[in-house]
C-alpha cells in the first residue's frame, strides 16, 4: 500500500466526525504498541470536497484519529515510531489517500471509521460488524485462509471467548434481517436476536404442521385403562413435552351429588378426601417429572385450598412452579356451594410448572374463559377449548402430551385438533369407555382445526408476540 506524509497541522479532523470518547488507558496501550512494533496501518485521508471551505493544501481525515493521537503521545514522551521500517518524523503523519485505495481497502477504511463511533445505534453497529466480518472473510479467502467469528471478535473486542464471540455472532446474524419489521423495532441486538429465534421456531412449526396434517389420524393417540402411578413408574422416562391433567382435588367432590339434577349420572367414581389426595399426588408429582422430557411444561388442575401444598410437592419432585394460579373461567356453568346464600362458583384453578427451561409459544393471559362442552356424564369434565388454549402455549405439531387422569377424553379431541399425540390414562372403566368413544370419533366429528387452520393459528401466535 502506497503512503505519503503530511504535516499534522494540515490534517482536518471535522468536528463531531466520530463523536467518540477516547479511553486514556487504551490510548496508552496503543501508543506503547506503536512504539514497540511500529505503526501497522497509516491513517486514511481524502481531498476536501468542493463544498468544504478548507485550504487546498489540507486533507480531511477519513479513518485513524486514534492512531494520530497515539503518535502525538509518543512524541510527547520522546519515543520514536516507525512505519514500514522508517522512523516517522515528529510532526508529520504517514497517510494513504482514499482515492488511491482499492475498493476492498476503501471499504476497510470506512468500517474502521464506523466501528469506533460512539453514537451508533444497535442497528448501525450490527451492520458495521457484519460488513467487517464479510470483508475479513473475503480477504482471508483471497489468501487461502478461513476467517471465523472468533477472529472478528478478537479484532473488535480484544477477546474471542464466551460472550465476546457470542455478541459478534448475534450482531452478524441480526444484520441480515434488519428489513424485518419486528426485528427493526427491537430495542437491542439481544432482543432482536430473540425475535429472530422465535420466528424461526414458528416457521419450522408451520412447515411441520403442513407435513403432519396430511398424515395425522386417531391412531396416533393412546388410551389405556390403567393405574396411572403404576404405568408412569414403568413407562420409558422423558417422553412427554406436556403433562396436562385434571386429577382429584382432595376436596370431597365425590359427595357433591348431581348438581341439583343438572348433571346426568355425573357423580365422581373415585375417593376424593384430602388424605387420599395427599398420598396420590406425592407419588404422582415424582412420576410426572420422570416421564416429562428434559424441556417440558405441566398444567395441573387443583383446588385453590390445596394449591400451595401441591406446589411444594411439584417443586420437591424437580419442577419449577409458577408462583400464582392460572384461572379457568366457566361463564355458563358452576356450582353453588351455599344454595340459599350464593354465590355461584364459576372458575377453577390450574398449577403451571416448568421442567428445564422450556419456553412458551406466546405470552398468554393467566385467566382463560371458555364455555362448557355438552356433558358426557362426567362430573369434572373440562372444555375442549380450555385444553386447546393450554396446549397452544406449549406445543408444536407432532409433540406428545400426557393426561394421566383422562376421564371423558377431552385430551384426545384437543390434541387431535392441534396435531399432537396424546396418551390418556384412566383407571375407572366407565370413564375409560367414554374416552374411547371420544377417541374413535375425533376424525369423524370434523375436527375444527385442519392443516390450513393450524398454519393460520401458528401465524397468529407469531403475531401476538
Amino acid at each position: 500500500m502506497n503512503f505519503q506524509t503530511i504535516p499534522r497541522n494540515k490534517i482536518i479532523i471535522k468536528e463531531g466526525r466520530q463523536r467518540q470518547e477516547f479511553d486514556p488507558e487504551a490510548a496508552n496501550e496503543l501508543a506503547e504498541t506503536m512504539h514497540n512494533k511500529g505503526l501497522m496501518h497509516a491513517p486514511v485521508l481524502r481531498n476536501p470536497t468542493p463544498d468544504e471551505d478548507y485550504p487546498s493544501d489540507c486533507l480531511v481525515l477519513v479513518a485513524g484519529e486514534r492512531r494520530i493521537r497515539s503518535l502525538e503521545l509518543n512524541w510527547f514522551l520522546n519515543r520514536t515510531v516507525t512505519y514500514n521500517g522508517v522512523v516517522i518524523t515528529e510532526g508529520t503523519i504517514p497517510y494513504v489517500n482514499l482515492g488511491d485505495l482499492s475498493p476492498m481497502e476503501a471499504e476497510e477504511a470506512e468500517l474502521d471509521e464506523n466501528l469506533h463511533r460512539k453514537d451508533l445505534t444497535w442497528q448501525e453497529r450490527s451492520t458495521a460488524m457484519a460488513k467487517l466480518h464479510n470483508l475479513r472473510s473475503r480477504q482471508a479467502l483471497a489468501e487461502g485462509r478461513i476467517h471465523t467469528i472468533a477472529d472478528t471478535a478478537m479484532e473488535t473486542k480484544g477477546r474471542s471467548d464466551g460472550s465476546y464471540q457470542d455478541s459478534v455472532r448475534k450482531e452478524v446474524i441480526v444484520a441480515q434481517h434488519l428489513s424485518n419489521p419486528e426485528v427493526q423495532k427491537a430495542k437491542t441486538t439481544e432482543e432482536a436476536f430473540k425475535i429472530l429465534k422465535k420466528q424461526e421456531e414458528t416457521r419450522k412449526n408451520i412447515e411441520y404442521a403442513a407435513a403432519v396434517g396430511k398424515t395425522f389420524n386417531s391412531s396416533m393417540h393412546t388410551a389405556l385403562n390403567v393405574d396411572c402411578l403404576k404405568w408412569m413408574s414403568e413407562a420409558n422416562p422423558e417422553q412427554f413435552d406436556v403433562v396436562l391433567t385434571d386429577p382429584p382435588y382432595g376436596m370431597g367432590a365425590d359427595e357433591f351429588g348431581d348438581g341439583a339434577g343438572k348433571l346426568v349420572n355425573s357423580e365422581h367414581h373415585y375417593k376424593d378426601d384430602y388424605e387420599t389426595w395427599v398420598t396420590l399426588m406425592e407419588q404422582w408429582c415424582k412420576m410426572s417429572y420422570r416421564v416429562a422430557k428434559p424441556q417440558a411444561h405441566a398444567y395441573v388442575f387443583c383446588d385453590q385450598d390445596n394449591f400451595h401444598e401441591l406446589k411444594q410437592m411439584m417443586q420437591d419432585a424437580g419442577w419449577y412452579v409458577f408462583r400464582t394460579m392460572l384461572i379457568a373461567h366457566k361463564p355458563n356453568s358452576g356450582r353453588v356451594p351455599l344454595p340459599t346464600m350464593g354465590p355461584r362458583r364459576q372458575y377453577e384453578t390450574i398449577l403451571y410448572a416448568i421442567k428445564g427451561k422450556k419456553m412458551t409459544n406466546m405470552i398468554a393471559s393467566d385467566v382463560i374463559s371458555t364455555t362448557q362442552d355438552a356433558n358426557l356424564t362426567h362430573g369434572a369434565q373440562k372444555p375442549t377449548a380450555l385444553y386447546e388454549d393450554l396446549l397452544k402455549r406449549s406445543i408444536k405439531p407432532g409433540d406428545s402430551v400426557l393426561d394421566s387422569f383422562s376421564g371423558s377424553g377431552t385430551i384426545f379431541q384437543a390434541a387431535h385438533n392441534l396435531k399432537v399425540k396424546a396418551t390418556g390414562l384412566e383407571m375407572n372403566p366407565e370413564y375409560f369407555a367414554i374416552g374411547m368413544k371420544r377417541l374413535k370419533n375425533v376424525e369423524n366429528q370434523g375436527a375444527p382445526m385442519d392443516g390450513d387452520a393450524l398454519t393460520a393459528e401458528l401465524h397468529s401466535m407469531m403475531g401476538k408476540r
